[in-house]
């Protein structure tokens, strides 16, 4: 018989203890954890509900001060002490709740010192609250509110971070009571029935903490509720957005009721929307800034937004960040101060307009500070005050005034006032300025700041002193406008126009009517029948649009005289901003406007021959060539320079050029129409502007006769003087459709002409700008050679007509050109001229020549003297004799073997300068000689004054020997004059026996010319000097 107790059932008993045994344990220890779980989680939670009771208790505080401020509804009495009561009652929960937490009590720590400061902050403004009445003014309401916000803000953060060390304690406690569920797992697979048997109870009890949690979250829910309601509530709006997509994420009803959208149509914008389109891009530029930079809350100022209905207000924007929903978003604040902005908006204006009267009246008006040191004034003080600003008075005394002897009888005033608070007014001063007696009748106030206290002083006061001289009845005219310099006028407008209520007496002195005559009549009195002005038309604008305006009108006076009127007119609301009158200030700037057109006058003609000026002329082609291309006429452009006219100048002197410019000024005005015009280029140059051009034979006459005219003599002081003239002339539209291209062409037309041989025409040809491009080419090729050393003396030797003897040289430039080779000086020399290189090259010349002669004196040469050309430009210079000392000392020549020559009207340029500096250089002993001479205008009482050696007669004179008895007259003449001045005579351009016969005769000293030798190189001269210098004249 099987016993009852078989091994097998006691092993199967055994494996069943055991598996029972081992799911007991299991259940035993996942109970145990879960119901540390279960107490961990009731904990929590009421951690979670006793720091969300705390949080409410400080919004209740908060927003019972939101409600006074905006509302003021007081709080209830004895709010206060029930919120510290309840915070006081929370913390001692939470310290028992987190009494074995140590990191959890010291949160609670740094929460309860924010929230003591941030309680005792709102116990105070509620019990302000409490006293203050509903009318009471609440502005310390806001300013504090946004103070505890931010108050609250550090409270909610430390509110946050034990919420966080909450969560993660929770978390913790959680992840453990997972960790053993695993365990329990693994040995119910191992013991089925056991593990069935625990795992059921393990779900159940799963199930349960499920149910416990789903209870947390509803809590969780009904705080975000609670949350909901204060946002809702707010007064001032409040909107959440992404902080991504800027979409609206929430917005309470303040929100809703300032920009007139529902709630869903919030939900489905951006607050781009609500933005004009002028501040997107101010948005995106602030949100970027806001993205990188951003810490805590941001006051990010005034920003314009835009209602649903299209209008625009005026916001004060503040945000922070904060997680909403699970996303990053920004908490904005939007108050709309439209209402403030308007409201400083329209003080400043009314403080500019303040401003602009106190500055306009006559009468002077301060301010200083208690200790009577000036504040400001206006601009009527500043006069008196010898000041040119108003500014300029600030921080000045009275001792500093022109009535500083009156300091201290003023300054008693002022303490006065500002000690009894009692305004002194209307008392009169006697002041004694500058020795001359001065009556004001003076007023002075209290000067109060805004809360009533005494600051300073404000006064006024009104000079009356010529008032009390001329009439006792003139002491009852105090207003600041009957003392006005200016004419100042009140209009009042009406359906028959402004008519006139009042005038000043400077009305009268100006405009000759009297005040019975003004009043009540239109103010367009004075325009009479001039009524189209550009003035007048600016001054209706201004009427038309209220504004202030200042033109420039013409006015006559009661005789009918014509004065020039610069009128200020300013209109004067009421105070609902209706225009009920006009003041006008009349000033008389006849001289003004006459001093104007003289300089307009000036700026447009030439004030030596009254023609127009290049500015006047370039205007006047313009406006032609428009003429023209509108009606498809022609214009002609023809330019004019005179001949002979720097002879003349520089021999005669500028103010006998500067008339005949003039003379020649009068004939091309004769020979024009009065639709053309004569304009004054500048120096000799004239410009004639012809309309209405229709062919060129017509022109061509035209050009003869001014020719003609130009030709004929011009006596002036007893003297005969002739020039010539070159003209230019372009067409349009054929040579150019714009005024610079057309003076161009004339231009080079007028150089062709002088090319031509001068006193002539010639029109534009498209070959001319080749030519100026010529001239500018050799130009280059000119400063090239300069800088490369291409330059080379020739030497034409100079003999005494008796012995034969070569007794000098003159150095004669030469230009060896690598492209085209040797060039003579009549080809580069104008050009050196006009572009100003011909003073470097003359001080070449000079430096070279020296150079030469002294070496072949080194070489054991006969020595004589060389004789070098000095242009006008080099001679002029101030340091003549400086740079000839210079070249001499440098080349060891010495001075008697340097002789320099200068044309007649180089020295009859400006002949006073030209005696000294003569002198100078005379004095270093060097030879001097007057060129060309005979085909100037010489003066012969400076001729006997000049210290010159010879004379050197002009080969044009000479080359008609035997041929023109005139010439031959000229040349007899110059060598008696030279000889009877004790001077020597050489004359060049000697080419043939009886030349040199006829110069024998009349006993000339020397010769040069080809008749003996043509200019040589420096090895020839060398050469000839060698061979000797005794050569017959007659063997030549």
């Amino acid at each position: 018989m099987t016993p009852f107790l078989s091994k097998r059932l006691l092993i199967n008993l055994a494996v069943v203890a055991a598996a029972v045994g081992a799911n007991a344990f299991v259940a035993y220890a996942q109970i145990c954890g879960q119901r540390d779980a279960d107490a961990r989680m009731l904990r929590s939670t009421s951690v979670r509900q006793n720091l969300d009771a705390y949080q409410s208790a400080l919004d209740g505080g908060l927003a019972a001060l939101g409600r006074f401020e905006t509302s003021g509804e007081s709080a209830p009495a004895g709010a206060a002490t029930s919120m510290a009561a309840t915070l006081t009652r929370l913390e001692s929960d939470l310290r028992g709740e987190l009494a074995g937490d140590p990191a959890m009590l010291d949160a609670l720590a740094r929460l309860s010192a924010d929230s003591h400061a941030l309680q005792h902050d709102i116990d105070d403004a509620l019990l302000r609250s409490a006293d203050s009445g509903a009318s009471a003014s609440r502005p310390w309401a806001a300013s504090t509110y946004t103070h505890l916000g931010l108050g609250m803000h550090r409270v909610e953060a430390a509110l946050a971070a034990l919420r966080g060390e909450e969560n993660r304690a929770l978390r913790a406690s959680l992840a453990a009571s997972a960790s053993e569920t695993q365990r329990a797992m693994f040995l119910l697979i191992v013991t089925m029935l056991a593990g069935s048997v625990l795992l059921i109870y393990t779900f159940g009890a799963r199930e349960s903490s499920a149910r416990e949690k789903l209870r947390t979250v509803r809590a969780l829910g009904r705080n975000d509720e609670r949350f909901r309601g204060l946002f809702d509530d707010h007064p001032v709006p409040m909107y959440i957005v992404d902080r991504e997509t800027l979409r609206f994420l929430a917005v309470n009803a303040a929100a809703i009721q300032q920009y007139g959208y529902s709630e869903s149509e919030f939900l489905g914008m951006t607050i781009r929307a609500i933005r004009p389109k002028a501040e997107i891009s101010r948005l995106e530029s602030h949100l970027q800034r806001s993205d990188a930079t951003h810490h805590g809350r941001t006051m990010a100022g005034i920003w314009h937004h835009r209602r649903k209905d299209g209008s625009t207000i005026s916001a004060d924007i503040s945000y922070h960040a904060l997680n909403f929903m699970g996303r990053a978003a920004f908490f904005v604040l939007a108050d709309d101060v439209t209402d403030q902005i308007n409201a400083e908006a329209e003080a400043q204006r009314s403080n500019q307009m303040l401003e602009a009267v106190i500055d306009n009246i006559p009468q002077r008006i301060f301010w200083k500070d208690l200790e009577s040191r000036y504040l400001g004034c206006n601009m009527a003080f500043a006069r008196d005050a010898g000041l040119a600003y108003p500014e300029q008075v600030v921080g000045k005394s009275d001792a500093d005034m022109p009535w500083r002897d009156f300091s201290s009888l003023l300054n008693d005033h002022d303490r006065e006032v500002a000690s009894t608070g009692v305004p002194k007014m209307n008392f009169e001063v006697d002041l004694m300025i500058d020795g001359v007696h001065r009556t004001t009748v003076t007023s002075k106030l209290p000067f109060t700041d805004g809360d009533g206290r005494v600051i300073g002083v404000l006064g006024s006061y009104t000079d009356i002193t010529e008032r009390k001289r001329a009439d006792l009845a003139l002491r009852l005219q105090s207003r600041a406008l009957d003392a006005s310099v200016n004419a100042i006028l009140i209009t009042a407008p009406s359906p028959a126009g402004n008519l006139i209520e009042y005038v000043n007496p400077a009305f009268m002195r100006i405009t000759g009517y009297d005040a019975a005559e003004a009043i009540g009549h239109d103010c367009r009195l004075l325009q009479r029948d001039d009524r189209d002005q550009e003035g007048v038309a600016l001054i209706r604008q201004a009427l038309a649009a209220n504004r202030e305006v200042s033109a420039v009108v013409r006015n006559y006076r009661k005789d009918g005289a014509l004065f020039w009127n610069q009128l200020f007119i300013a209109p004067v609301p009421d105070q609902d901003g209706v225009i009920t009158h006009h003041i006008g200030v009349i000033n008389d700037v006849t001289d003004l406007m006459r001093y104007q057109e003289q300089l307009e006058y000036q700026a447009n003609y030439d004030s030596l021959t009254r023609l127009p000026n290049r500015n006047l002329l370039r205007d006047r082609l313009q406006h032609a060539l428009i003429v023209a291309q509108r009606h498809h006429k022609g214009v002609a452009v023809v330019f004019i320079d005179l001949d002979g006219f720097k002879n003349v100048n520089d021999s005669l002197g500028h103010s006998v050029g500067d008339r005949l410019l003039s003379v020649v000024a009068e004939r091309l005005a004769r020979c024009t129409r009065t639709s053309d015009t004569v304009a004054r280029h500048g120096g000799d140059e004239f410009v004639i502007v012809m309309t209405d051009t229709v062919d060129e034979k017509s022109l061509i006459a035209w050009m003869e006769r001014v020719r003609v005219s130009i030709s004929e003599p011009v006596w002036l002081d007893g003297t005969e003087l002739y020039v010539g003239c070159s003209m230019g002339a372009s067409l349009f539209p054929q040579d150019g459709e714009d005024a610079e291209t057309l003076m161009k062409k004339a231009d080079l037309a007028m150089y062709r002409a002088k090319d031509m041989g001068r006193n002539t025409f010639q029109f534009y040809q498209p070959e001319m700008n080749a030519s100026a491009g010529t001239r500018l080419n050799l130009e280059r090729r000119l400063r090239r050679a300069l800088r490369d050393n291409q330059f080379l003396l020739h030497y034409q030797p100079q003999v005494d007509i008796v012995s034969g003897q070569i007794v000098g040289t003159e150095a004669l430039v030469r230009w060896r050109d690598p492209e085209v080779g040797l060039v003579p000086p009549s080809s580069f020399i104008p050009v050196a001229e006009e572009s100003g290189l011909i003073g470097p090259l003359s001080e070449w010349v000079l430096r070279e020549a020296c150079r030469q002669n002294k070496a072949w004196q080194d070489e054991g040469l006969p020595p004589a003297r060389v004789s070098v050309n000095l242009s006008a430009r080099v001679f002029q210079q101030r340091d003549i004799a400086k740079l000839v000392m210079q070249v001499l000392d440098e080349t060891g020549l010495e001075p008697q073997y340097l002789e320099l020559e200068l044309t007649e009207s180089t020295i009859m340029r400006n002949a006073e300068e030209a005696v000294s500096m003569l002198n100078e250089l005379h004095a270093l002993g060097i030879g001097l000689a007057i060129d060309d001479f005979g085909t100037g205008y010489s003066s012969l009482s400076y001729l006997k004054r000049f210290p010159v050696d010879r004379l050197k007669i002009d080969r044009s004179f000479v080359s008609d020997i035997g041929i023109s008895g005139d010439d031959e007259t000229i040349t007899s003449a110059i060598i008696a004059l030279a000889h009877s001045l004790k001077l020597q005579v050489i004359a060049e351009g000697v080419e043939t026996s009886a030349q040199l016969d006829f110069l024998k005769e009349r006993a000339c000293d020397e010769m040069q010319g080809f008749y003996f030798a043509k200019p040589l190189s420096t090895d020839a001269i060398s050469e000839l000097l060698q061979g000797g210098v005794g050569r017959e004249l007659a063997t030549v």
